[in-house]
């Protein structure tokens, strides 16, 4: 029976360490657009996100508007199951937060297949 237990616990955690290796963009330099969750259609501004892994960096180039040229996010690549969207955390308990993006007081939202960083 232990070993049952063992061997669960095991499995279990492998998952849960899986679905964050699973990352669905591979390492590298992109383009990112930025949307704001409540107006998604106004138009705003392109980024340049670096991906290592898990980690992301979203840089602005230039002040744009109400966005500053330098790092606007920065942070752990992780899935949030609740919401099913993938979150730039910067703690364990990110993952796990009630409310993610939009004008939440969550972890922001990031779209890496659309390549969308979300704001309000």
């Amino acid at each position: 029976m232990k070993q049952l237990l063992v061997l669960a616990f095991v499995f279990t955690a492998s998952c849960s360490v899986a679905t964050d290796s699973a990352v669905p963009i591979a390492s590298g330099h992109y383009v990112f657009q930025h949307h704001f969750a409540e107006q998604p259609t106004i138009p705003s501004i392109s980024l340049n996100a670096t991906i290592n892994g898990s980690h992301i960096v979203l840089v602005n180039s230039k002040a744009s508007g109400p966005f500053p040229a330098g790092v606007l996010a920065e942070g752990e690549l992780m899935w949030h199951a609740g919401s099913g969207q993938w979150i730039i955390g910067h703690e364990d308990g990110d993952r796990s937060v009630r409310d993610v993006g939009g004008c939440s007081d969550g972890p922001e939202v990031v779209d890496l297949i659309g390549k969308i960083y979300w704001t309000c």
